[in-house]
């Protein structure tokens, strides 16, 4: 049996200010064709029934994904009541899928992931699957670079792995952190590097096994929650635990460190969409290198992006620049400075204006 997990719990915060608290990105429709977690479903329903999907999310964030998603079952919906990065979310997941779904394979999935040749993507986690449960390992997608880049780690494929049925796979032999971008450049001329898409598949006693030997304070936590999984006490128990795990990510606590890792190399189009430069992959640039859209008039602009709504933006002579316009907010960036969005949103928390979070 094969389960999807989708984790749905971020603030998307290097996307404001069109990702709010309230609505982040992966409820944002950025394409025309529905909100990213949406198109996240859809795709998982390429594999599985809709009760063998699972999301993970806040509890604010309750109401909103079933509007988004109304054919998922209410009760397939798992709440984490404080954001603790991916280690502790897929551990939560995968307490409550032994539970569900006794003996299943687990694909863990990102909610605001863009992803097209949605048929090779579904051929990818088949064979993922299938390594899984052949090896006993942790397997990750990777996708093959197709330039030097500094926002995503990188894996190392090592020996390949034979599968009954076909499909490529290899074994891991190193993470490397998000590169600059001198060492990025390095990693493609090195040759045998797959971008870490954090696209993760596993059993899920495979998973809870190495919870147990790498992260061991989070497994005696799902321990407790397992025993009240179905029990009156579960919310309860759930409020107690969670919210005191660390924050870790699974790459750090887990796969860095386990020693059957594997990973499945994927050939279709790809995006994390983690900031504005990224609707320039999506989209593409018009003949000047601008992405423009909504009410906008653009003249004499070189390699910029706007985003409006209904009131006009007009700008002259803009290079290099990302301009977003909402209802109460005009954003406005160099966009080789992107990565100081957070920075923004901490001083505007100093300065009690929460309301533009």
């Amino acid at each position: 049996m094969v389960c999807v997990v989708i984790m749905a719990g971020g603030r998307g915060e290097r996307f404001w200010p069109k990702s709010r608290w309230t609505r982040p990105k992966q409820f944002m429709d950025l394409t025309g064709s529905g909100s990213l977690l949406y198109l996240t479903y859809k795709r998982a329903a390429r594999l599985v029934t809709p009760e063998r999907i699972f999301v993970v999310t806040g509890r604010e964030y309750r109401d909103i994904t079933r509007e988004n998603l109304p054919e998922l079952p209410a009760e397939n919906i798992i709440i984490e009541p404080a954001g603790r990065n991916t280690a502790p979310c897929i551990g939560l997941a995968a307490t409550v899928l032994r539970y569900r779904c006794p003996g299943a394979t687990m694909i863990v999935v990102p909610a605001d992931h863009l992803i097209k040749d949605e048929e090779k993507f579904t051929a990818a986690l088949a064979t993922a699957a299938r390594l899984a449960r052949h090896t006993g390992g942790l397997v990750t997608l990777g996708i093959r670079p197709t330039r030097p880049e500094t926002g995503y780690g990188y894996v190392k494929t090592g020996a390949g792995v034979q599968l009954e049925k076909g499909g490529l796979a290899y074994q891991v032999s190193r993470f490397v952190e998000k590169p600059d971008a001198a060492k990025a450049r390095q990693l493609l001329a090195d040759g045998g590097y797959l971008w870490n898409a954090g696209i993760f598949i596993w059993d899920v006693s495979v998973i809870l096994e190495a919870f147990r030997l790498y992260l061991p304070d989070i497994y005696a936590g799902l321990l407790r929650l397992a025993a009240s999984i179905g029990a009156d006490t579960y919310e309860q128990v759930l409020e107690s635990v969670y919210p005191g795990f660390p924050k870790i990510s699974i790459d750090y606590g887990i796969m860095e460190k386990a020693a059957k890792v594997y990973t499945v190399p994927g050939d279709f189009h790809w995006d994390d969409v983690g900031t504005w430069k990224s609707l320039e992959r999506v989209f593409g640039s018009d003949a000047n290198g601008n992405v423009i859209h909504g009410n906008v008039i653009a003249f004499d602009a070189r390699n910029t992006i706007v985003d409006a709504g209904k009131r006009l933006v007009a700008v002259i002579g803009a290079e290099n620049l990302i301009v977003v316009d909402t209802e109460d907010i005009t954003f406005i960036c160099h966009k080789d400075r992107t990565d100081q969005v957070r920075e923004l949103l901490r001083e505007l928390r100093s300065q009690k204006m929460e309301e533009y979070l």
